[in-house]
């Protein structure tokens, strides 16, 4: 039984309309007081009207409403089914989708007001990344959590639930993302790689993405960007300007990411073959699709890991991974091909670190030191030993003496 015991009228200060304040009680179940405004002017009914007239009057409205409510699902799926058409706009929204299926699989047949704030915070620890198996970030649960904040919110709204559990619940610390999961590849793995990827089973073009990304180190949206006219083998320079993402073509992230880059002679091969397929398709892409349009998404390279459910293979699209376990190689995101980039950049001492975080598209060298801190530290005691930074100085200073 959902019923209203309490209710009174509120003049709150400078407010201009009256308010009323009331308590509901679920299931017998006494809950924190609400209030919402009137709508009612204080400058056109007085106290007492509001007591003795508009109060009775709305006491029974408010619990018509509430038993009407008794009559509507309280599932954990009726609200989350709200929430995502609320969510369709949002720039976010095929992850958004994402994360609420695999929120459903666990919480979509229970009733709303039942579920815990301990069930929720297990579920969310148990997390794992679905591709390399891993415990996902608190910054990725956080977004799980924030689904919740928005479904629980929405029973709130509607009187179901006494109120929103969820903003109650903090991750616990020391679950940020771990830097230590960058895992380049061997090069003796990036030839076994590049080797391999040629095979057609593998798509039309992983084999020229993965000899790009080690070769130059550009990021996988940015790869997909690049178009004919980005590429002057004459000067041997690569402009990035763009990127696409989930459809999207976009400007570079920052301005600092709007960069002019050598196009090392390892690459040239791979440009030369690329540029030749785009002008075939009539295609200003160097990555596109039969009709020339470009490629939506770095999936259509790399694609899919097989999705089982209830024990029946339902999709199953993998040229990366497929890759990996033919050359009989650990799971590692597709990332770690540019992570692989700046390592061995950082290793060979051929560049300055200001020159690789420019190559990457980094904003600073923090930002390069941040991701490669392991790689840079260990190179401090290969310094040259017998160098006297103030050698020149001493020399004067014993002229001087003389």
């Amino acid at each position: 039984m959902t019923d209203i015991k309490k209710a009174s009228i509120l003049d709150r200060g400078n407010r201009k309309f009256w308010y009323v304040r009331y308590q509901v009680f679920f299931e017998n179940k006494s809950v924190p007081p609400f209030e919402e405004s009137t709508k009612i002017l204080k400058a056109e009914k007085t106290l007492k009207y509001m007591q003795t007239q508009y109060l009775p009057a709305w006491i029974a409205r408010k619990q018509s409403e509430l038993s009407l409510r008794k009559h509507k699902s309280t599932l954990f799926s009726y609200y989350a089914s709200i929430f995502l058409v609320d969510s369709e706009t949002l720039h976010d929204y095929k992850n958004t989708k994402y994360r609420l299926e695999r929120i459903l699989a666990d919480f979509g047949s229970l009733d709303i007001r039942k579920i815990s704030k301990l069930d929720i915070k297990q579920w969310l620890n148990a997390l794992i990344d679905k591709r390399s198996e891993q415990a996902l970030s608190k910054n990725s649960k956080s977004k799980y959590l924030g689904i919740f904040h928005q479904v629980f919110g929405r029973a709130h709204d509607d009187g179901i639930i006494a109120q929103n559990i969820t903003f109650d619940i903090k991750l616990p610390t020391g679950t940020r993302r771990d830097l230590s999961v960058i895992e380049p590849f061997e090069k003796n793995e990036v030839n076994l790689l590049l080797q391999n990827s040629k095979s057609l089973i593998y798509g039309e073009y992983l084999y020229y993405y993965l000899g790009i990304s080690f070769n130059q180190g550009i990021s996988p949206a940015e790869i997909l960007g690049l178009q004919y006219g980005d590429i002057d083998l004459n000067n041997q320079t690569i402009t990035i300007s763009r990127n696409i993402t989930k459809g999207k073509i976009k400007e570079t992230k920052t301005v600092y990411r709007d960069r002019t880059i050598p196009l090392f002679d390892s690459s040239i091969p791979y440009f030369v073959d690329l540029l030749k397929m785009a002008k075939e398709k009539r295609s200003l892409w160097l990555f596109s699709k039969k009709g020339g349009g470009p490629l939506t998404d770095i999936k259509d390279i790399r694609g899919t890991r097989a999705i089982v459910k209830n024990n029946i293979k339902i999709k199953a699209d993998t040229k990366w991974y497929k890759l990996l376990k033919d050359c009989e190689l650990k799971y590692r995101d597709l990332k770690n091909c540019r992570h692989t980039f700046a390592v061995n950049a950082i290793e060979s001492k051929a560049f300055t670190l200001q020159e690789i975080a420019g190559l990457l598209g980094h904003a600073s060298l923090k930002m390069l030191i941040d991701h490669y801190a392991r790689w840079i530290g260990s190179k401090a005691l290969e310094a040259d030993k017998s160098v006297n930074i103030y050698s020149d100085t001493s020399s004067d200073t014993t002229k001087k003496s003389n």
